[in-house]
């Protein structure tokens, strides 16, 4: 995985709000998202597409990895990625993707744009939000449509207003299976979690979820408040205890190997391939200094 797919936390911040974002870097999130769709309204778009420009310098002088979620809507979209300075961006978010034929045309789009801005074809990544049964349904194919797709992100609450129940673990826990291994075939990442990602009061609720989706193989979550950020970066990054306990996998498995030995034992447990390829995925976790150092608020 590249070192976006291994991003734990991505935080949403109004377009719109130059005082949001001011303190977005602020909230140790691994990546700022910039959005122009659901929290900015449809008369003060145009105006959060002017800001961008000022916005993501200002983040990336503060070191932050910043993504922008663009509309899905016709009226919009076009005139949303035409504003993007590419170079700058560490991804763009697709909101409500429900088909691989909307990769496509978003992936011709922005090979023009990369022509146009001198950078590398392919270069820009995209993240598809899966937010309809449609999408659900459609997973697989979207998550191989394009080398540009870094991560399957799952939007639960517009899926489960289609579904018309709440987002809990009952309504969600079949979805996200279904994300998880459709991004693992293609071997990208898969953000979220079965629950609602208005969730942030209930910090106990909260862990419970994120726990649930970190052991069912997500990678990282969306957060639409400040407060969900330390519990995604706790629970998706392994602990020292892990690590430690991979360090210890390999070192065995390397003198077993060179014993002429497939598989041997720590712990009272057995150590064979697919375990240490577990146990050297845990080391190969990296994460952004500025999510492990603590900035004043």
């Amino acid at each position: 995985m590249s070192t976006l797919n291994k991003a734990r936390s991505y935080l949403f911040v109004p377009a719109n709000r130059p005082d949001f974002i001011a303190k977005a870097a602020d909230k140790n999130a691994d990546v700022i998202v910039l959005d122009l769709e659901d929290s900015v309204p449809d008369q003060a778009k145009a105006e959060a597409r002017n800001q961008l420009p000022t916005s993501i310098t200002q983040l990336k002088t503060q070191d932050q990895r910043v993504a922008v979620r663009i509309n899905s809507e016709l009226e919009h979209l076009t005139n949303d990625l035409n504003c993007l300075e590419l170079v700058q961006l560490d991804s763009v978010l697709l909101p409500k993707v429900e088909s691989a034929g909307v990769i496509s045309l978003i992936d011709s789009h922005l090979s023009k744009l990369e022509e146009e801005q001198n950078m590398a074809a392919g270069s820009t990544r995209l993240i598809a939000m899966i937010e309809s049964s449609k999408g659900v349904l459609n997973a697989r194919e979207i998550a191989a449509s394009s080398p540009r797709i870094s991560s399957l992100a799952l939007g639960s609450e517009d899926l489960c207003a289609e579904l018309g129940v709440p987002p809990t673990n009952q309504s969600l826990l079949g979805v996200c299976q279904q994300l998880v291994l459709a991004a693992a075939e293609s071997s990208i990442s898969a953000l979220g979690f079965p629950g609602s990602i208005g969730e942030f009061s209930h910090s106990e609720k909260l862990d419970t979820d994120l726990s649930t989706a970190k052991a069912m193989g997500f990678h990282g979550a969306l957060c639409i408040h400040p407060l969900q950020v330390a519990a995604v970066n706790r629970i998706f990054t392994y602990s020292g205890e892990q690590r430690r306990w991979a360090k210890r996998a390999i070192e065995a498995m390397d003198e077993a190997t060179r014993l002429g030995y497939g598989a041997c034992q720590l712990d009272g447990k057995m150590l064979d391939a697919p375990v240490i390829a577990l146990a050297r995925q845990i080391l190969a976790q990296t994460t952004p200094s500025q999510a492990d150092t603590p900035r004043s608020i």
